[in-house]
């Protein structure tokens, strides 16, 4: 009788150290944040802004904001290569970074960079595989450009149960990647419904698209349709930049739309630039819960150095009041608070 009390209260404690739940003690799901901003380039002063100003080019609450997150992803709008050959000719504008820019973005922490973009292949082959490897060497994700087409569109993941795609709708032929050619994914409805073939139903996969009209406030039509059918076919989030300014926010079928989050770290001091957001994705239990907005200093048309910086005070409140109109208009509200905008998304239960 004794043994078989004995036997009883093992068997319970056993019970309650494999369930700690039973035992009322209930672990917290995790929150995993993923930090997206724009385009980034290294020229028309930028590189000359670092080397007067070293690290004062970085604001500290700027820093602090991409210290928030786990993953910190920017559109790398350059290739990086110390060859000057290969670059390609009758376009606008010829973007090239050397090693040494990289330590700006490891000073942020970025640890993801998007290559979907018209800018990836400006100096060729050469450039766009120098490209690789020096983000290899400095440890740095890169999602959207391959040694072919298949590479070009592979998810890479992320985060737990995240998977990134980036693709570029902007760019003549010769910057896409082919069978056997290195280059930049295509913004193909085809080729981006065949990259969630092997998506699981618990996994979020994030699209990165360089897309939209340079300086223009809102999508067009094309654009809204080609997202929505986007997020039909399984994708979970849309990042969108290229525009140089940011664009309103959407959501569809509880999925979120970020037109365009504007430009980051970018050397234009046209009159068109205005100030640009960060996005904060809040995952929890695989879901998105939370978009966080947070506007950075974008209107360098009269300050003498790029200094990048977190939005504040009144510049703050007014562009603000300017962004919560242009979601507005895709149907979409925003909760201002703290200095920063919220959109919060209904959880499974």
């Amino acid at each position: 009788m004794k043994h078989s009390f004995l036997l009883f209260f093992f068997l319970i404690y056993l019970i309650i150290c494999l369930n700690p739940v039973s035992a009322g003690v209930r672990k917290k799901s995790r929150i995993f944040k993923v930090l997206v901003a724009g385009d980034v380039m290294f020229n028309w002063g930028i590189r000359n802004s670092k080397k007067i100003l070293g690290k004062k080019m970085l604001g500290t609450e700027l820093r602090n904001v991409f210290s928030e997150a786990e993953v910190r992803m920017i559109n790398l709008e350059t290739p990086i290569t110390t060859h000057k050959e290969g670059m390609q000719k009758n376009k606008s504008y010829i973007f090239r970074a050397v090693p040494e820019d990289i330590s700006i973005l490891q000073e942020l922490g970025v640890n993801t960079v998007f290559l979907g973009n018209n800018h990836a292949m400006d100096y060729g082959d050469t450039g766009i595989k120098d490209t690789f490897n020096y983000l290899n060497q400095y440890k740095i994700r890169f999602s959207g450009a391959g040694i072919n087409r298949e590479e070009a569109y592979r998810a890479l993941k992320v985060g737990p149960g995240i998977k990134l795609v980036s693709v570029s709708g902007i760019g003549p032929t010769n910057l896409f990647a082919g069978s056997k050619s290195p280059g930049v994914a295509h913004l193909s409805y085809p080729s981006l419904k065949n990259a969630l073939k092997k998506k699981r139903k618990s996994e979020i996969f994030i699209l990165s698209c360089h897309w939209g009209v340079e300086y223009n406030p809102e999508p067009d039509k094309n654009q809204r349709n080609l997202a929505k059918k986007l997020i039909d076919a399984g994708y979970d989030i849309i990042v969108g930049h290229h525009p140089h300014i940011p664009q309103g926010i959407e959501i569809y079928k509880n999925k979120l739309i970020l037109y365009s989050l504007g430009n980051f770290m970018f050397g234009s001091r046209n009159q068109y630039l205005n100030h640009n957001v960060i996005a904060i994705l809040h995952f929890k239990e695989n879901q998105l819960i939370t978009c966080e907005i947070i506007p950075v200093f974008g209107k360098f048309q009269e300050e003498e150095h790029h200094v990048f910086r977190i939005l504040e005070g009144q510049d703050r409140d007014v562009f603000f009041t300017e962004y919560k109109i242009l979601c507005k208009k895709l149907g979409t509200n925003l909760i201002i608070k703290n200095n920063r905008a919220y959109i919060h998304f209904p959880t499974a239960r």
